[in-house]
């Protein structure tokens, strides 16, 4: 009988994965996404925000030093100069004034950070009023809409029909509209009811005065003499 030889099975050597180059590429594209965002929200933050509001106090210290120093003017020009910009917008408000519109780019490109200076025009130059930061026109929309006048709402025939038939509802009369409701009803008993208390207290108080002047006009001495009657007056006569 042969001998029955086994041939071992031929070694199978497992390769790692690789992982689709798809994958990597997405990876790449969101470390780059994420790496701009911080970017951007650093910049704003420590950038543009701070650019702001360094501008804005300088301004406001040189028109500091403008109002106590004699015969020095703070104009358009000098602000520009003052924070080394020029204007990205320039409109006219209602009053005849030169508003400047200054813009620092914020972290997200379809975003800035204003501010904006308002100039009067006199003898030839703009000569700086007052500053601020933010969109200057959507505060002037704001500030438009809240110095709007009240509208006056005047309720038609049928409303004040409506007004009546509730309020004969609400009352206890049975849907009368003559009589009050519970509540005002109340308040009238109330109030007679008061007025009626401060008239009693006011005849009691008057009462308790007259009995006691009457009882001290006939009040006897206790010693058990007679009353002293008023003795008439003697004016002395000269000869």
């Amino acid at each position: 009988m042969p001998d029955s030889q086994t041939n071992p099975d031929p070694a199978t050597t497992n390769t790692p994965a690789t992982p689709p180059n798809g994958s990597s590429k997405r990876l790449g594209i969101l470390l780059v996404v994420l790496a701009v965002g911080l970017a951007a929200m650093g910049y704003d933050q420590y950038v543009a925000r701070p650019a702001v509001t360094a501008a804005y106090a300088a301004i406001l210290a040189e028109n500091g030093k403008v109002y106590t120093t004699p015969g020095k003017t703070l104009t358009n020009k000098d602000v520009q100069k003052l924070i080394g910009k020029t204007p990205a917008k320039t409109l006219t408000d209602e009053d005849g004034n030169t508003v400047e519109i200054y813009q620092w780019r914020a972290g997200l490109p379809i975003r800035t950070h204003d501010l904006f200076a308002i100039y009067a025009p006199k003898d030839g130059s703009l000569m700086f009023r007052e500053a601020g930061t933010g969109n200057y026109e959507e505060i002037l929309e704001e500030s438009a809409n809240l110095s709007k006048e009240t509208t006056l709402i005047i309720p038609t025939q049928e409303q004040l029909a409506d007004y009546a038939r509730a309020d004969g509802e609400a009352n206890s009369g049975g849907g009368n509209a003559n009589t009050f409701s519970d509540a005002d009803q109340e308040s009238l008993e109330q109030a007679d009811e008061d007025q009626a208390n401060s008239q009693q207290n006011s005849a009691d108080t008057t009462d308790e005065d007259s009995d006691g002047a009457n009882a001290q006009d006939n009040e006897s001495p206790t010693d058990g003499s007679e009353p002293s009657k008023p003795q008439p007056s003697v004016n002395a006569s000269t000869p």
